[in-house]
């Protein structure tokens, strides 16, 4: 049976589970039991755990099939990483090592690549908003002149989940302390909704597996709040693919065509529509979730299939 490892960031091998949310336990073991049937072997574990003596990972975590429990494992060799850990230098780093004995989904330089913001605005110029790389408050203070919109966005190169996004006042700029490097744009006004599907302010993400859009939903902000993510307490409304606007195939199209180096690829594209119904590109990210909410659940198997299909893929090559 072929060995699978999914790569996340720090954590406490003494845990008694290495889930505390029932949700996300529920879709991870549905999935490695998919794959079990697939004659793949699921492995769960931080690079925290990999000894770069030995390359190999001292532990893991494993799903012994329904009914079952998860059980503690130790110095596994995979045949293939699927990389979930988080966009940071020292990750990097580390995973580079880890790259030099085993192969990666999705390829380190397309995950260095996606999860880098000001390089995706560059690279989608088009659709994106002119950024500005900013180091400290007089940096901020020095580009405000040539920034148009009322509000600005600060954010960080390469966090995920709306993490340390701030949203301010242009003119209350100048009162932020920066004190490590971000991306300022303008902010995009979304509150007309997306074109034929939404009336509210949102975000809106597509989901790929290569050339394949496999689903897509938009996000909501709670109230009083600027930003959608569910991590930062959105709501979640699946979009048929049918009903998403038609000035978003070419984006879908050049996104297919400048990343065509990359198979396979999983990745996700954010954006929202201003008031005069144009998409904007907001960032792209390279591991969307394999957790999925009552909402998503249709479109559960259909991401798990096509995700055992390229590990398939990538284990015959």
């Amino acid at each position: 049976m072929k060995k699978v490892m999914i790569l996340f960031g720090k954590s406490d091998w003494k845990k008694a589970k290495p889930f505390s949310n029932k949700d996300y336990q529920y879709s991870y073991e549905y999935f490695y039991s998919l794959c079990k049937k697939n004659e793949i072997q699921m492995y769960r574990a931080s690079y925290e755990w990999y000894d770069y003596e030995k390359h190999l990972f001292k532990y893991a975590w494993i799903y012994e099939g329904e009914g079952g429990n998860w059980k503690k494992v130790k110095n596994i060799q995979p045949d293939l990483i699927y990389d979930k850990t988080k966009a940071r230098l020292e990750v990097y780093h580390k995973k580079e090592l880890i790259s030099a004995k085993y192969q990666f989904i999705n390829d380190l330089n397309f995950t260095r690549l996606v999860d880098d913001k000001f390089t995706t605005s560059l690279i989608f110029a088009k659709w994106s908003k002119k950024s500005w790389l900013i180091k400290n408050s007089c940096e901020l203070k020095n580009i405000l002149p040539k920034i148009k919109s009322s509000k600005i966005v600060l954010k960080p190169l390469s966090e995920s989940g709306g993490k340390d996004v701030q949203i301010i006042d242009k003119k209350n700029a100048s009162k932020i302390k920066i004190e490590k490097e971000n991306i300022a744009q303008e902010f995009i006004d979304s509150s007309c909704g997306v074109p034929g599907v939404s009336k509210k302010m949102h975000d809106l993400r597509l989901v790929f597996i290569n050339n394949k859009l496999i689903y897509s939903y938009i996000r909501e902000p709670r109230e009083g709040s600027l930003l959608a993510n569910l991590a930062q307490g959105g709501s979640l409304i699946i979009v048929p693919k049918e009903k998403l606007p038609k000035s978003l195939r070419p984006i879908i199209a050049y996104a297919n065509e400048v990343f065509t180096t990359f198979e396979p690829r999983v990745y996700s594209i954010d954006l929202m529509f201003d008031e005069n119904k144009k998409p904007w590109i907001v960032e792209l990210n390279s591991m969307p979730g394999l957790f999925f909410t009552p909402e998503e659940k249709p479109h559960m198997l259909e991401m798990y299939q096509e995700l055992l299909d390229i590990f398939k893929k990538k284990l015959q090559s």
